[in-house]
């Protein structure tokens, strides 16, 4: 998978790349329930020492978002909070990851979205 996901966004650059969009589509498809695993794991998570990033997890599910509705596919959420909605999490846990996120973002290296 790391070396799918590598060899991508070594290519996303080139302007010769030609994209089969159907694949794409089936391939994020098929990663949904991945998002919703890792979700899971950051909210079942130490706070004090966590393992998984729930900046990651939002990360994820904001590129999801994006390219799904890039692609005129639009998922049946638009942001994170809706994607708890949607997914059966109580509002108690959209604000525990939340809380857990904004307190990562603070030394979080890499990209926030």
């Amino acid at each position: 998978m790391e070396f799918l996901v590598n060899q991508f966004v070594q290519n996303v650059g080139r302007l010769d790349m030609a994209i089969d969009v159907e694949k794409v589509n089936y391939f994020l498809r098929m990663m949904y329930p991945t998002m919703e695993q890792y979700v899971d794991q950051v909210l079942n998570d130490s706070e004090t020492d966590p393992e998984y990033s729930a900046v990651t997890a939002s990360n994820v599910i904001k590129c999801y978002i994006q390219i799904m509705t890039d692609l005129d596919n639009a998922p049946s959420f638009n942001n994170v909070e809706s994607f708890f909605k949607i997914n059966g999490y109580t509002d108690e846990e959209y604000q525990r990851f939340e809380e857990r996120r904004k307190k990562e973002s603070q030394y979080y290296i890499g990209t926030q979205y």
